[in-house]
């Protein structure tokens, strides 16, 4: 591989579908809030209208849900925990202030990373079991109003901690320059992969990594 040359850190398809994750679940977010917070209502215009936001609330949550398990499908492979994570955690103050010599080395993706990763599909899956038995179109009627009234809190509760690791996920890729381009060109640069994924390059560079 020349080093010359950009590096391709994400395909097309992964985009895609990445995007598409992170719009949905944007507005299943969104309209979520409206029905948790009364001053929050003017949130569900965000599908046109209060009772549209009802309606198309669980279905734009299925469509998040469909593509997160794609991308934990393609990516679950280079999230696995490695020796060096723990002490990567244990630095993360030098990786925020910049001092990125000081943490050891990542490979194709860092211990924050995986981490937030395993908070989204923990999230989706309680949000997809709390929120199928909370769907009074189809599902509700099955349970009783306590089991229905248990998966709403969990479900919002649950629905908070989502937004929080979104809204974490959204500001390391602002705060790591280059990343938001890797998402959207899919491509990066010898340059930020030597400095913030120095394992994954040195593994593209040996052959060893056909991702």
């Amino acid at each position: 591989m020349s080093l010359n040359k950009t590096i391709l850190r994400h395909k097309p398809l992964d985009r895609v579908v990445h995007w598409t994750v992170a719009l949905t679940g944007i507005w299943t977010l969104l309209s979520g809030l409206s029905f948790i917070f009364a001053p929050l209502h003017f949130l569900s215009y965000v599908y046109g209208s209060p009772q549209l936001a009802r309606i198309l609330h669980p279905f734009g949550a299925i469509v998040m849900t469909i593509g997160l398990a794609f991308l934990v499908a393609r990516y679950w492979s280079h999230n696995h925990f490695e020796k060096g994570d723990l002490q990567w955690m244990l630095k993360v103050k030098d990786v925020l202030t910049e001092n990125e010599e000081n943490v050891p080395e990542a490979g194709q993706y860092n211990a924050g990373q995986k981490m937030i990763l395993r908070q989204f599909i923990a999230c989706g899956l309680i949000l997809l079991v709390t929120g199928l038995i909370a769907w009074r179109a189809y599902f509700a009627a099955y349970f009783s109003i306590d089991v229905v009234r248990i998966a709403l809190i969990v479900h919002s509760i649950t629905a908070i901690v989502f937004a929080l690791s979104l809204i974490i996920h959204a500001y390391m890729a602002y705060w790591v320059e280059g990343s938001i381009d890797g998402m959207l060109e899919g491509k990066v640069s010898p340059a930020w992969a030597k400095k913030h994924h120095p394992r994954w390059l040195r593994s593209l560079t040996s052959g060893k990594n056909q991702h």
